[in-house]
């Protein structure tokens, strides 16, 4: 999976991890410009999304920079919907787990389900074009099953059934193969199997 990332995805910087506890965080443009970044400790400048790695195995991670999933149409270049990082192990073995994530810093459940703001249906609709992108280019096969977060770092609690009904969870994965939920964590159990937590 790499190569094919860096074969259709030149600029994309790859990163490998092995700790046991990893950290996901999307800075504001405003903060600064780190964008997406992974880290080992858990940072005091941000809330993140937790990945619990208890036997540290090692994950490759590609956060997306801005305009990250470039598409091709006749002389002129568009750009896809995305959401902010992959994770998946780094041995890239084709049955092995596939995280998407996409982060919402909303303050309060009324801002994260803030509807003229797009909110929740942006942040599906972001994991859906990314894992459709990654499956047209062949970085993933059109009938894997993938895993997604869709994260709001900064609530606590489990807002996973305020955001899906399990009607929906279940209609996107029967259509679009993601296995999807509303957490702000998740548990590295092997390269094969990774759980998405209630918090």
């Amino acid at each position: 999976m790499k190569t094919r990332i860096t074969s259709v995805l030149p600029l994309h910087n790859l990163a490998t991890f092995s700790s046991s506890n990893l950290y996901i965080a999307d800075y504001p443009k405003i903060i600064n410009n780190r964008g997406v970044v992974l880290f080992k400790q858990e940072p005091n400048d941000i809330k993140c999304v937790y990945l619990s790695n208890p036997i540290q195995i090692s994950v490759c991670f590609d956060g997306f920079k801005d305009n990250a999933l470039p598409i091709i149409i006749g002389n002129h270049i568009e750009q896809s919907e995305q959401c902010e990082c992959v994770v998946f192990p780094d041995r890239c073995d084709e049955m092995d787990w596939v995280l998407f994530v996409e982060t919402k810093y909303a303050n309060d459940i009324t801002a994260a389900l803030n509807e003229i703001r797009g909110y929740p249906n942006k942040a599906i609709d972001q994991i859906i074009a990314t894992v459709k992108y990654f499956r047209d280019k062949g970085i993933i096969a059109q009938d894997k099953k993938v895993s997604a977060i869709i994260a709001f770092p900064i609530l606590v609690g489990d807002f996973n059934s305020t955001i899906f009904s399990s009607d929906l969870a279940e209609k996107i994965f029967l259509k679009y193969k993601i296995r999807i939920r509303g957490t702000n964590s998740a548990t590295i159990i092997s390269e094969k199997r990774i759980k998405l937590n209630s918090d």
